[in-house]
């Protein structure tokens, strides 16, 4: 497959058509002046290099111009065409940093909780692209499909209630970002996993998860909390302080582990339980060698090689002979 890699250079064509018409004004007033000195075929004669020499060094010239801009534009050609069979596998982590995850019914609380796992998720499948998405009342895409696994170390360690403004569950949020957000690639199999107590203030969760299943995307839910939930603590007024509804009673967060469970198997995935520790990674590593088996092959012309120096040998080697193109002495 042949290429230009720097085609806009091609515009510099435009002077080819420049000079030959400058040489034809050159030709028509040499010609004026020659019938006002006297006899122009005897002046012609008399010139320093024939007529056809002087062409053919015109021409010559024109054509070193011309090679030397498709130098410019670096000639490649794909050097081999490769049949590619892809097993990758792209992960978007979607984290929950609404205050209910500040609840303390699992130690330290779920957050940290959260963040734990996802540290070991990250050390056991650093060669996956993954990219993090926070949500509370909405969803935010902190970093794209990476492989700086560090990066996304960093930016999960670090997100919490106070970072985000607007405060709800908003998972539909969450799964169309990351629907958005994952790349238009072929070969590349796109999962989500969603890191949540569950509590969908927006709602439409289910009608996002299937919308993500018609693109291909598995969604594994990961539910944090315990069954008998706990207190919301209310990060405004100190960590003794907790949320209370209009009627002044404790409010009490618990997981919604069946809104989950529907995302995940409307996806065709699982939901994961994080007690479970090494399991629940087990699981996900069958669960990726099942997508990796669904190969996606393609066609691609993936190496180039440059081709200008020998562009660039003809064209010297045309200059040069140009230049041994002897003057016509006068006898």
């Amino acid at each position: 497959m042949f290429r230009l890699e720097e085609i806009g250079y091609l515009i510099l064509i435009l002077v080819i058509p420049v000079f030959y018409l400058l040489f034809l004004n050159y030709q028509k007033q040499k010609e004026t002046i020659w019938k006002k000195l006297g006899n122009p075929k005897t002046l012609l004669n008399s010139r320093f290099l024939p007529t056809d020499k002087f062409n053919l060094k015109f021409i010559l010239f024109l054509v070193v111009t011309f090679l030397s801009i498709l130098t410019l534009t670096n000639p490649q050609y794909g050097k081999k065409k490769e049949k590619i069979k892809t097993q990758n596998v792209d992960v978007f982590i979607a984290l929950d940093v609404s205050q209910s995850m500040l609840c303390t019914d699992i130690k330290p609380d779920r957050l940290s909780r959260a963040q734990i796992w996802i540290k070991q998720f990250l050390d056991r499948f650093h060669s996956e692209r993954i990219g993090f998405i926070s949500f509370a009342g909405s969803a935010y895409l902190h970093s794209p499909l990476t492989t700086d696994i560090p990066t996304i170390h960093l930016m999960t360690s670090m997100a919490g209630p106070k970072n985000i403004g607007t405060q709800g569950t908003a998972i539909a949020d969450a799964i169309n970002l990351a629907a958005k957000s994952f790349a238009d690639e072929e070969g590349f199999h796109k999962v989500v996993l969603l890191i949540s107590d569950g509590e969908d203030h927006e709602g439409a969760a289910l009608e996002s998860a299937k919308h993500a299943a018609e693109k291909g995307i598995s969604i594994f839910t990961i539910p944090i909390g315990t069954e008998q939930g706990g207190a919301i603590p209310n990060i405004n007024y100190g960590a003794d302080n907790f949320k209370m509804d209009e009627k002044g009673e404790l409010i009490i967060t618990k997981p919604n582990r069946s809104l989950l469970k529907e995302i995940a198997e409307t996806t065709q995935a699982e939901l994961l339980e994080i007690q479970d520790g090494d399991a629940s990674f087990e699981i996900l590593k069958k669960k990726f060698a099942l997508l990796s088996k669904k190969d996606v092959t393609y066609h691609s012309f993936s190496s180039y090689e440059s081709y200008f120096q020998y562009i660039l040998i003809i064209a010297f080697g045309l200059l040069i002979f140009e230049t041994m193109i002897i003057r016509k002495k006068n006898d």
